[in-house]
């Protein structure tokens, strides 16, 4: 019983807040699906050795979000993708979601940052890791 509380709270930290990092809010879903193109990162191992990096949101059926991210792999002149799903961890109305690539595996995906034009955008982890 220990290990599955352990586990748990293992887990709840992967779509954690970092601190300090305040998600924003208000947040508007609707503005926010598309295609955004990565301007700078601190590196994701997905990501690693990828050029042209973008993702692209859009609405699921269930009421959470699509997410297909892409990039240019250099080395291998190829490029890859990765699709997952992203669900809201509050309310609706703030930019805090948790987003799954590898069936129950959740981390966290927090908008930092974000201009009133929903044109730029700075998104965290669950830590300062990876932005």
């Amino acid at each position: 019983m220990r290990f599955y509380w352990l586990l748990l709270l293992l887990l709840a930290g992967c779509t954690s807040v970092p601190e300090k990092v305040t998600p924003v809010s208000p947040f508007e879903l609707e503005r926010y699906l598309g295609t955004w193109h990565e301007i700078a990162r601190l590196d994701h191992r997905f990501e690693r050795g990828l050029t042209q990096v973008t993702a692209e949101y859009s609405l699921r059926q269930d009421g959470g979000v699509t997410v297909l991210n892409r990039g240019f792999d250099i080395a291998n002149q190829r490029w890859k993708s990765a699709t997952g799903k992203a669900y809201f961890v509050d309310d609706s109305n703030t930019g805090r979601l948790k987003v799954s690539f590898f069936g129950p595996f959740y981390g966290g995906y927090n908008i930092a940052k974000l201009d009133p034009d929903y044109q730029i955008a700075l998104v965290v982890g669950p830590n300062l890791d990876y932005a």
